[in-house]
């Protein structure tokens, strides 16, 4: 296939720092450190080489906090990498009717902050669309052109490996654009929302704003203030995002000259704050939201969820082609029931997260800390990753006498069983019914005993006939895999000469017995009811005459189960010949013989999270439906909006595909990797082995460091990342053309040969940035963090805990300020919940010194001195860069090598806090 070139991630992020100089790379692995570099952004190298090192210090030498470059690399896909490699300077390329070598690249970024023109945040108000009423930040700015000021766009920003390799995105506009920027704001000014470079390699590296945040009005009494989480006229921060494109320039030797090729699609680059626990994943990352999208919208994943009865077969379908994807959503689309996870790769990097949360905040001490790992607890891995046993030679015995049963007809003789012996017993109540008369003999007294009635009769003349059909069909040897022989069961439609004369004679004498089960039955019953009248018959007794009105009743009886036994056995009859009743009964034998010691603790986990629909739950006890042992549900965290009564939804779930991936694994159908001789994970570092092989390893590996749930308005992006409107194809963010492509075309710079400098003609642009939506379009610079809290530190500050009312969960559905319910008032119940502590910790160890040669820790508020009020968001805008990085415990035995047994008390603490009486000036 030709080569085309993409870059990854596809959505990279870079994190704040106030250290004017100092920067590190963010980790594009979850749950990992990030990577130390040089001044040039090159990464340092462990001694052989082999691996790129991670920091020691999340600060600089005067404790600021170290800001980190998102990273962008360009990855070329051929026939010899169908998945992709990476691209490097140097490298043979092929391109637009030429090849060459790889002498430069040029990088295109575009960077924006459109917060102070958007709406105003309302909870999960605006994720489909705002209303015309929905009020607009700093809406007493009405006029557009002043609006438009209200949006940070220092333009574009190109550098290459060569002659530009550094560029900022400043106020000035490097003389290439005419930027906006607010005016000096309190306490902090904004003057750039961040860098960009290239590194010895080719690589791109983004780095972000300073953290500055600051207001225009501060000249009045009580001013500068925050008012509210969320939303705060007159505030500016320095996050942003925005397109990231590249061109590579090759010399090809055939011309001797310098030609151009365009990557295939922009990335997107997204700036946010510090990253304070980066070895702690949240419960639900963005790379699970991206993924559970990709699989339920895209398509990606048809051997997982598709069309029903395609598993076997999966369909393709076009990613990239809408219209097909919106036939394929309109299917009737499941789950695949048969699918295996793995147990450490799929299950075990869910449930270890929640534990993780223990050590970042006290309020799970009034659930007991429900997440125990240890041997007493119920997220044990030694436990949970036993897969069931089954015991393989008693199958197999079993399978032969299921063939054996099935070739006799006897198989198909105790499944029908149970369905006709329900007919009998519904019969013979009625019967009871139509002979109770109280002018004549009781029930008792003329109704016998009519048990076996029907059965006997169908039963054995059934069973003739299918010995028959199968020993016409398959021979009177079937043999003893019953592999072979289902195969040949299924087969014998098209492979048998015989199969459809002997179908057809099976089915005519199955229509003849059921045809005749009525009449053999009123005839039986004719026989009994009339010696039992002939005793009770004496001079003038009524008996005879109401014994004729009794069998009319009688009759009409037997007409009425013979046709529902009719139904019942033809519709056996069909799973017969198509071979369901062989597999139903081989998943019998395996069900009995197999052992599975831990399947009530995994039901039992499986039954205590929230499933799709019960955001708005606690719990299920006290319910005739519970299931969840009057626990609450899981994960017992803050939803998209446990705030207001409009568009509720008060607590966390997982995504459907991690949901999917825990059923599966409940009902016992996983793969341990490490009994399988795959791998042998450490449960305690689960993401230890992970590789980026590919360009989608690299875009889930960064995504996995970000949070993906609760969007309230969330941590670097917003809910706007789960609309699939916005992605050209999965992980890759549809770009508005006007902001992301060069303004001279391929073809122009290879007719110029690069002469004419590409940031000459960043001006050349005849529109503003939107301050609107248009995603048939496609996003503009600005468009993913504009929904996020303005400032960011306010929202940050007070995402700690949230007092969620739980009284019930149609709490939503009423007018809760209503003070004619005094019951309801007096019932009341408020339980304090987490937001998310992976991101906002809450408390964490600190090292306290060392007592006779061990070291010792103190348990502290990790944000202490700041309160989660208004006053302490405002404190919270220049405090922020104190805080501490919680990371694995670096006193640990062997450094950061945890044990394997079991996690310590202490396994993460928090360093670097930078405390005002060692601050450095």
């Amino acid at each position: 296939m030709p080569s085309t070139y993409k870059i990854h991630p596809a959505i990279g992020i870079a994190r704040l720092g106030n250290s004017p100089d100092a920067f590190c790379i963010s980790p594009e692995k979850p749950a990992a450190l990030p990577l130390d570099c040089d001044a040039n952004g090159n990464p340092l190298l462990s001694p052989d080489g082999e691996s790129e090192l991670r920091i020691k210090a999340f600060k600089d030498d005067k404790g600021r906090i170290k800001r980190q470059a998102a990273r962008f690399h360009i990855y070329v896909y051929d026939d010899q990498s169908p998945e992709g490699r990476p691209l490097k300077i140097g490298d043979d390329v092929a391109g637009g009717g030429n090849a060459g070598v790889v002498v430069d690249i040029q990088w295109k970024v575009y960077l924006a902050n459109k917060k102070s023109a958007w709406y105003t945040f309302s909870q999960i108000e605006g994720e489909h669309g705002y209303a015309p009423t929905h009020a607009r930040r700093n809406a007493a700015i009405t006029d557009d052109g002043a609006r438009q000021q209200l949006i940070i766009d220092p333009g574009p920003r190109i550098v290459d490996c060569t002659d530009t390799r550094h560029a900022e995105f400043s106020r000035d506009g490097e003389d290439l654009y005419a930027p906006t920027f607010p005016p000096p704001l309190q306490p902090c000014s904004i003057d750039t929302l961040g860098t960009i470079m290239t590194d010895a390699e080719g690589r791109l590296l983004v780095l972000g704003g300073h953290g500055n945040s600051g207001t225009i009005s501060y000249d009045d009494f009580g001013q500068p203030r925050i008012d509210d989480y969320a939303n705060n006229d007159g505030w500016f921060d320095d996050t942003s995002d925005g397109p990231v494109m590249a061109r590579l320039v090759m010399y090809c030797e055939d011309v001797t000259a310098t030609r151009f090729i365009d990557v295939e699609y922009p990335a997107w680059a997204v700036v946010g704050y510090p990253a304070y626990v980066p070895q702690i994943l949240d419960m639900i990352t963005l790379d699970d939201v991206l993924e559970d999208l990709s699989i339920r919208k895209f398509a990606t994943r048809t051997d997982l969820f598709g069309t029903t009865d395609t598993f076997d077969n999966p369909q393709h379908v076009d990613q990239s082609d809408a219209e097909a994807l919106v036939i394929w959503r309109a299917g009737r689309l499941t789950w695949n029931p048969d699918y295996k996870p793995w147990f450490f790769r799929d299950i075990w990097s869910i449930l270890v997260r929640p534990d993780e949360f223990t050590y970042l905040s006290s309020v799970l001490g009034q659930s007991n800390y429900p997440h125990n790992q240890s041997p007493r607890g119920n997220f044990d891995p030694d436990k949970l990753s036993v897969p069931p046993v089954v015991d393989r030679a008693r199958v197999q015995a079993c399978e032969r006498d299921v063939i054996a049963k099935n070739q006799s007809g006897q198989l198909f003789i105790e499944t029908l069983g149970p369905a006709l012996a329900v007919l009998e017993q519904r019969a013979q109540a009625k019967l009871s019914r139509a002979l109770d008369d109280e002018d004549g003999p009781s029930s008792e007294s003329v109704s016998p005993d009519m048990s076996g009635v029907f059965t006997d009769d169908v039963t054995d003349a059934l069973r003739v006939a299918l010995e028959q059909f199968a020993t016409t069909v398959y021979g009177a040897d079937p043999g003893q895999d019953f592999r072979s022989y289902t195969r040949a069961w299924r087969q014998a439609t098209e492979t048998s000469s015989s199969y459809a004369q002997a179908r057809d004679q099976l089915e005519s004498t199955v229509q003849d017995i059921l045809a005749a089960l009525p009449v053999q039955s009123v005839a039986r019953w004719d026989t009994n009811a009339g010696q039992t009248a002939a005793r009770l018959e004496s001079p003038g007794s009524p008996v005879q005459p109401r014994m004729a009105k009794l069998r009319t009743n009688v009759q009409q009886v037997f007409d009425d189960v013979g046709g529902r036994m009719r139904v019942a056995t033809l519709e056996h009859l069909r799973k017969y010949f198509n071979g369901k009743l062989l597999e139903e009964a081989r998943q019998k034998c395996v069900t009995a013989s197999t052992n599975d010691p831990y399947r009530a603790y995994r039901t039992y986990l499986l039954d205590l999270l929230r499933r799709p629909g019960e955001e708005n739950q606690f719990g299920a006890g006290g319910k005739a439906s519970s299931r969840t042992h009057n626990l609450p549900l899981m994960p017992l965290l803050a939803g998209d909006n446990p705030i207001s009564n409009t568009l509720v939804s008060k607590f966390l779930r997982l995504t459907d595909y991690q949901y999917y991936l825990l059923r599966q694994w409940s009902r016992g159908l996983f793969v341990n990797e490490e009994l399988e001789g795959w791998s042998r994970p450490d449960p305690w570092q689960p993401y230890a082995g992970w590789v980026n092989r590919t360009g989608r390893d690299l875009d889930r590996g960064v995504l996995s460091n970000l949070l993906g749930g609760a969007f309230c308005p969330g941590g670097e992006i917003g809910w706007i990342i789960r609309n699939p409107a916005i992605y050209l194809e999965p992980y890759r963010i549809k770009a508005d053309p006007d902001f992301y492509e060069f303004r001279l075309s391929g073809a122009q710079a290879n007719a110029w040969q690069g002469a004419l400098p590409e940031a000459d003609y960043v001006a050349y642009t005849a529109d503003d940035l939107s301050q609107d939506d248009n995603f048939n379009t496609g996003l503009q610079p600005g468009d993913l963090t504009k929904h996020m809290a303005l400032p960011w530190q306010a929202d940050f500050n007070e995402c700690s805990t949230q007092d969620i009312n739980i009284t019930y969960e149609d709490w939503n559905n009423i007018f809760a300020s209503s003070e004619r319910d005094k019951l309801m008032k007096r019932e009341e119940r408020v339980w304090e919940t987490l937001w998310w502590p992976a991101h906002r910790p809450l408390q964490t160890w600190e090292f306290a010194g060392m007592n006779n040669n061990k070291p010792t820790y103190s348990w502290l508020d990790w944000s202490r001195g700041v309160p989660q009020t208004n006053a302490g968001d405002l404190k919270m805008v220049t405090e922020w860069w104190r805080l501490g990085f919680v990371i694995r415990n670096p006193y640990l035995p062997a450094g950061d090598v945890l044990p394997t047994e079991l996690p310590p008390d202490n396994k993460y603490i928090s360093v670097e806090r930078t405390e005002r009486s060692k601050e450095t000036t």
